[in-house]
Parts: structure tokens; C-alpha cells; sequence
């Protein structure tokens, strides 16, 4: 009897361990990740061991996307700017009747902002008691108050520097060891007459200062003082014929 029931218990038990062994060889497996090499992809295997899909971390991607864009965007308006750039010659009509040669160029440096180059130039007198040489720069940078670069209201900033060497009535008067210095502000208005000419005016004020020396207005005239003038008043005139390229 004792026999028997042993044998009937480890018939139990064997085919309970059967049981268990089935079911775990019937259980799938947890699916398998592998990651490969490249740090943008990752592959899911299913448990049979086929590929079911490659997942692609496309983050990156559109980051590099997103600068691409970016740089031609910020290329398109560069291009933009560089077409539509205000570019102008201009002669100061003014200074011209007064056979002060001038010629000046402006360029458009910002959106709202130009730079104007100014040369003006006279080598020759008028007269036995009256001349002018001179040689002077005053480059102004310009707000163009507008929509506009280039057309409507503007108000400058400028400097001067020039060399000089004047004669009016019995006195001569000529710049020393230094040339003559200053700054000053102005105000004008650019007037379109089509689409490549047009017409400026402005008025400007400022500081200068000029160390010079007084001789007699003739040939080899006495010297007779040397003076250094701080200058306050009008310091910029203009009535300018403009060209725009």
C-alpha cells in the first residue's frame, strides 16, 4: 500500500515538472532590443527573432533642419538688402557757386542708417584780394526718419576736418601746425525728382576749432599774429544735385 501511494505521488510530481516545462517553452520571451552603432536608430526584434521595424530618432534632424532654414532665410535677406541698398553721387550746388568742388558719396549702412563721404576741394583764388583754397572732408552719418532710406527726413551727425588758406581784403589767413577740427548735428530733407535723381537740402550746426596764422594780404606778407578761434555757429550748408544708382 505504502509502495503504491509513493508511486502514485512521484507520477504527481513528474508530470507537474511536465506541466511547468511545457508552459515555459509555450511562454514567449521578452522582445529583444539591440542598438546599433549609429546613435539615431534603434531596431526592435520580435521574439522569433525577425526585425519588426527601425525606429529613426529624427530629433536631430529636425534641429539640422530648423539651422538649414534658418541660414537661407538669413541669406535671402542679406540678398534683399544688398539689391534695395540706397547708393547715391551727389555734387553741393551751393558750394559749387562758390568754386568749392565738391563731390560725396552715400551709402546705406543699416536699415535706417547711411554713411556720407564728403570731399570738397579749391586750389585757385577768385581775386588779387579774395580766394578760398581749402581742402576739407566732413563725413556725416544719417537717421532716415521714414519708411524710406533715402527719401524724406533725415537728422546727421558729422565731423570736419579741413586745411586752409584764405585771403579776404588786406588779410591772409592760413592753418598752422594743425588742420581745423569739429563736429556738429544737422537736419535735411532728400527730395525724389525720379527714380534715379533728386534733390537735398540740409542745415547743420556745430563746434570747431582752429589754430591759424594772419599775414598781410600781399606777396610775401608780414606775419601778424597767430590766434587759435573756438568756433560755434553754422557749420554745414547744402543744396545738392543727387544721383541714385
Amino acid at each position: 500500500m505504502r509502495h503504491s501511494t509513493f508511486n502514485m505521488r512521484t507520477i504527481c510530481l513528474l508530470a507537474v515538472l511536465s506541466g511547468i516545462t511545457v508552459l515555459s517553452a509555450q511562454t514567449p520571451g521578452k522582445p529583444r532590443v539591440q542598438t546599433s552603432a549609429a546613435p539615431e536608430e534603434t531596431t526592435v526584434y520580435k521574439p522569433d527573432g525577425k526585425k519588426q521595424e527601425t525606429a529613426v530618432v529624427t530629433s536631430s534632424k529636425k534641429e539640422e533642419d530648423k539651422r538649414q532654414a534658418g541660414k537661407e532665410n538669413t541669406g535671402k535677406k542679406a540678398a534683399a538688402f544688398d539689391s534695395q541698398r540706397y547708393l547715391a553721387l551727389k555734387t553741393n550746388v551751393a558750394y559749387d557757386a562758390c568754386a568749392l568742388l565738391n563731390l560725396a558719396v552715400e551709402m546705406q549702412v543699416h536699415k535706417k542708417i547711411t554713411v556720407e563721404l564728403p570731399l570738397t576741394c579749391s586750389l585757385w583764388d577768385l581775386g588779387d584780394k579774395h580766394g578760398v583754397r581749402t581742402v576739407a572732408l566732413q563725413p556725416e552719418a544719417r537717421w532716415w526718419i521714414g519708411n524710406e532710406t533715402g527719401r524724406g527726413h533725415f537728422v546727421g551727425l558729422h565731423a570736419h576736418v579741413a586745411w586752409f588758406n584764405v585771403k579776404w581784403n588786406d588779410d591772409r589767413y592760413q592753418d598752422t601746425d594743425r588742420p581745423l577740427l569739429g563736429a556738429g548735428i544737422s537736419y535735411g530733407y532728400k527730395l525724389p525728382l525720379s527714380k534715379h535723381w533728386g534733390a537735398e537740402f540740409n542745415l547743420g550746426v556745430g563746434y570747431a576749432n582752429m589754430k591759424y596764422n594772419t599775414y598781410y594780404n600781399v606777396d610775401n606778407g608780414a606775419l601778424l599774429d597767430t590766434r587759435v578761434r573756438h568756433y560755434w555757429g553754422i557749420t554745414r550748408v547744402g543744396a545738392s544735385l543727387v544721383y541714385r544708382f
